[in-house]
C-alpha cells in the first residue's frame, strides 16, 4: 500500500444521490491508482476521523485533506482546523497537509467560467 493518501472531504446531506458526484470523483482518482477516501463532516459516512483511521491502520504516512467546497466558510475557517489538530495528536505518526477550498484554484473558476458560457448558449 502506499504511504501517501488523500481524503476527499465533503459536507454531507441527508439524500444519498446527494453523494454521487463525490464518489465519481473517488472513483476516478482510484482508477488512476490514487489512494483516497471520501469523507464527511456530518451526516453520512465515513467521517474525517474514520477516513484518517483507515489510512493509519494502512500506515499510510501523508495525507492530503481536498475539502471539496467551494468557499473557505466557518466549516474550512473554524471546524476543520480543529479537527486536523485532533487527527494530528490521534495519528501522530501520519503528516496531514490541507488544501485550501476549491475556488482557490483558478482552474476550477476557469471551469465553471466555461461550463456556463457553454450552459448559457
Amino acid at each position: 500500500m502506499s504511504s501517501s493518501a488523500v481524503i476527499l472531504f465533503a459536507h454531507g446531506a441527508r439524500e444519498a444521490e446527494w453523494a454521487i458526484p463525490f464518489e465519481q470523483v473517488r472513483d476516478r482518482l482510484r482508477a488512476g491508482g490514487l489512494r483516497v477516501e471520501l469523507a464527511y463532516l456530518e451526516i453520512m459516512k465515513p467521517s474525517l476521523d474514520e477516513a484518517a483511521r483507515i489510512f493509519s491502520e494502512e500506515n499510510v504516512k501523508d495525507a492530503t485533506i481536498v475539502p471539496l467546497f467551494l468557499a473557505q466558510g466557518k466549516h474550512l475557517q473554524r471546524e476543520l482546523p480543529e479537527m486536523v489538530a485532533a487527527l494530528r495528536r490521534k495519528y501522530p505518526g501520519m503528516s496531514l497537509r490541507v488544501t485550501p477550498a476549491l475556488g482557490d484554484a483558478p482552474e476550477i473558476l476557469a471551469a465553471i467560467v466555461a461550463w456556463v458560457k457553454r450552459s448559457a448558449r
